[in-house]
C-alpha cells in the first residue's frame, strides 16, 4: 500500500509460510523479538540499504520510514505528511496491536483456509503451539465468548473513529484529514486482515462508529488493490 500510494514502481513476490524465514536469513535480516523473529513484509532495494543486509529490510514501520528518507516528497507523496505524524502512527499501532490481540481468536481459525497448502500446514502447527491446542478450532469463540470479543474490539475501533472523525470542521476521511498517511494504512491492513477471512466479519468491523472507518477504507482502495509486477 506504500509503494503504490507513494507511486514507486516495484516488483513483488509471494512467499510461502515455511519459506519466510530461510529466505530472510539467507538475506542475513536481523531477527525481530517476539514469537515470529521473521515476518514480511519486506524489501529488496538497490543501491542498498546496507551492505551487511543484500539491500534487503523488513518490519513495516522500518520500511516505511525508509520510503519516505529514500522517496522524498514532492516528487513522492509523503507516508508522514506532518511533524506529528509519526507519534500519530506509534499510538495508532498501539491501538491496532490491542485489537488484534483481541480479535485474532476470530480470524486465525478462519485465514488459514486462504493459504497455500504448506503455507496452511505450517501456519496450523506453529498456532497451535501458540495457543497450545490440538486444533485451531477450539480457540474460536462462541456465545458470550465471542460476545465479549467483540465488545473489546468495538471500545478499540470506536477510538480510533472518534480519532478520524476529529473535531468540528475536520475535513477529509483520513486521520490527518484531507492528507492520507502511515497511519491510515495500519488502520486499513487491520481492516484488511478482517476483510481476507470473512466478508460478515469485514463488515461488521467497519460498521462501529458512524462510517469514518468505512469511508477511510474506500478512500484508500486505489492504494490497496494496486499491484506491483509480480515475480
Amino acid at each position: 500500500m506504500a509503494l503504490n500510494y507513494k507511486g514507486v514502481k516495484y516488483t513483488e513476490s509471494f512467499i510461502s509460510y515455511p519459506d519466510i524465514t530461510p529466505l530472510l536469513k539467507s538475506f542475513n535480516v536481523p531477527p525481530l523479538e517476539g514469537v515470529a523473529p521473521y515476518t514480511l513484509p519486506a524489501i529488496q532495494h538497490r543501491p542498498s540499504i546496507s551492505e551487511e543486509t543484500s539491500g534487503v529490510m523488513n518490519n513495516s514501520l522500518p520500511i516505511a520510514l525508509y520510503l519516505d528518507k529514500r522517496f522524498p516528497a514532492p516528487k513522492y507523496s509523503p507516508l508522514f505528511p506532518s511533524s506529528g505524524s509519526y507519534a500519530l502512527t506509534l499510538a495508532v499501532q498501539d491501538i491496532i496491536s490491542r485489537a488484534a490481540v483481541q480479535g485474532r481468536v476470530i480470524i486465525i481459525p478462519k485465514i488459514v483456509h486462504r493459504l497455500d497448502l504448506r503455507g496452511a500446514d505450517y501456519f496450523r502447527r506453529t498456532r497451535k503451539q501458540w495457543f497450545g491446542c490440538d486444533s485451531l478450532d477450539e480457540i474460536s469463540p462462541h456465545g458470550e465468548d465471542l460476545t465479549t470479543v467483540w465488545s473489546s474490539l468495538t471500545s478499540e475501533l470506536d477510538v480510533l473513529s472518534k480519532m478520524l472523525r476529529g473535531p468540528d470542521g475536520k475535513t477529509g476521511p483520513f486521520l490527518e484529514g484531507d492528507q492520507a498517511g502511515y497511519a491510515d494504512f495500519v488502520v486499513v491492513a487491520f481492516l484488511t486482515w478482517f476483510e481476507c477471512a470473512d466478508r460478515a466479519d469485514w463488515e461488521k468491523l467497519v460498521s462501529i462508529g458512524s462510517g469514518e472507518l468505512k469511508r477511510l477504507w474506500d478512500a484508500c482502495l486505489p492504494w490497496l488493490e494496486g499491484q506491483g509486477e509480480e515475480l
